[in-house]
């Protein structure tokens, strides 16, 4: 009898067996038919498990991924399932390992194909024509409210802080980087700091109360679901904290293609959800404050590259890419 289990990576059967219940391991064993890698990303690789009683998604987390809180990831995408909008987390390993988790099947249509060529450039484009046939609008407003509503998770960071912590490690680090292009690309991030100061400023004088604020809403980490009416599931909860709530709004309408209509109708959705929940009236403020907002999330995609590229050389000519290609999506 086949055992495709078995075939899975050394390391990962050997995590499986050590750290899976017994009962919940053999279960597995009895009911997996097929296994398929979903993909290897910086933090962690994901593998499709095929079983009788339904598919499965196995995630390891990469063992050089210790800047992240996995308890705290844990605890969010936890919030996120009870509210419905996240896939069905199974089983978790002790030490935050090894997720075992529901597999969402995309049989009508892969939320990544709203991924932005052109990232924020298209709300700048004169167009009215949408993506698809689908209205992804009332979709992202109420995938957005209903993250808003989560309980705010125990740790909290607001844009200046996060400015300032990337800051503060990119400037420990620079003294031992021997890359002239690591050295160009701090440097270029340096000259931007009286633009930050002021894009910082809006968002500090925009008044929103921090709420439950995923931080990388990209078409890649959203999955349409349910069976009856159409919604949207987040995945991924690495990045999730205590925020600006116009943190995730900037993140879907800089990583989606979505038309000029729709984003005009996304931020007079959501923004106004926002103002409700912070009990604010000034929408014109917090709509004003938005491109300021797109642009930090741009800054810290480009931070974090540098930072990766520092403390992985091995890989470093990969996050110098990813440093170029966000850098260039910030407008000054």
């Amino acid at each position: 009898m086949s055992q495709p289990l078995l075939s899975l990576p050394n390391n990962v059967l050997e995590m499986m067996q050590q750290m899976m219940p017994v009962a919940l391991f053999h279960r597995l064993n009895a009911q997996c038919t097929a296994i398929s890698f979903l993909n290897t990303g910086i933090s962690n690789v994901n593998i499709k498990l095929s079983c009788d009683d339904g598919d499965k998604v196995l995630r390891v987390n990469q063992p050089h991924s210790t800047w992240c809180d996995r308890a705290l990831e844990v605890e969010c995408w936890q919030a996120a399932m009870a509210a419905n909008i996240a896939p069905a987390l199974i089983w978790v390993s002790d030490d935050k390992k090894v997720y075992l988790s529901e597999f969402i099947d995309q049989p009508d249509i892969d939320w990544s194909i709203f991924s932005a060529m052109h990232s924020n450039a298209s709300i700048q484009q004169e167009t009215n024509k949408p993506v698809l046939a689908v209205d992804a609008v009332p979709l992202l407003s109420a995938l957005l409210s209903k993250l808003s509503a989560l309980p705010v998770p125990r740790t909290s960071i607001t844009v200046s802080v996060q400015w300032q912590q990337y800051v503060h490690q990119l400037d420990s680090l620079s003294t031992t980087q021997t890359e002239p292009q690591w050295h160009h690309a701090w440097q270029q991030l340096l000259r931007l700091n009286g633009f930050v100061q002021h894009w910082l400023s809006q968002l500090e004088a925009c008044v929103l109360l921090p709420v439950f604020c995923h931080r990388d809403l990209t078409p890649h980490n959203l999955l349409l679901g349910g069976s009856v009416s159409h919604q949207l599931l987040s995945i991924d909860y690495e990045y999730a904290v205590a925020s600006h709530p116009l943190f995730d709004l900037a993140s879907v309408i800089a990583s989606h293609q979505l038309s000029t209509t729709q984003v005009s109708q996304l931020i007079d959705n959501v923004i106004i959800q926002y103002c409700q929940i912070s009990s604010l009236t000034d929408v014109a403020a917090a709509k004003a404050a938005l491109p300021a907002a797109i642009n930090c999330f741009w800054l810290f995609s480009a931070m974090w590259a540098l930072l990766m590229a520092a403390k992985e050389p091995h890989k470093s000519t990969q996050y110098l890419q990813y440093f170029t290609k966000y850098f260039t999506l910030i407008t000054c």
